[in-house]
């Protein structure tokens, strides 16, 4: 009696690994790439922003700097105003 299912063996073909790890290893490479091309503008003009800023904090502190020296006791008693205030609101409950 002959059955209808096929004869054919069934043999398992191996998976060459090797292919798959270089196929990955290309698209990680290719991922990298577009997300370093990607946020390189935005660090390039966040160092921009952060130099101008700090050029800026440098010229109102040396400001500070000329109005205390020309107001000396004016700037002893602002400053100890501001930390009698201080103090007032740290002593609250």
């Amino acid at each position: 009696m002959q059955s209808n299912e096929p004869t054919t063996s069934t043999q398992a073909n191996p998976i060459d690994l090797s292919d798959v790890k270089a196929a990955l290893l290309m698209a990680v490479d290719l991922g990298f790439e577009v997300v370093k091309e990607v946020v390189q503008k935005p660090v390039e003009t966040g160092e921009e922003v952060a130099k101008k800023a700090c050029e800026e904090g440098k010229k109102v502190v040396e400001k500070g700097v000329g109005a205390a020296k020309e107001h000396p006791l004016a700037t002893l008693l602002i400053a100890f105003g501001l930390g009698f205030l201080v103090v007032k609101l740290l002593k609250r409950k």
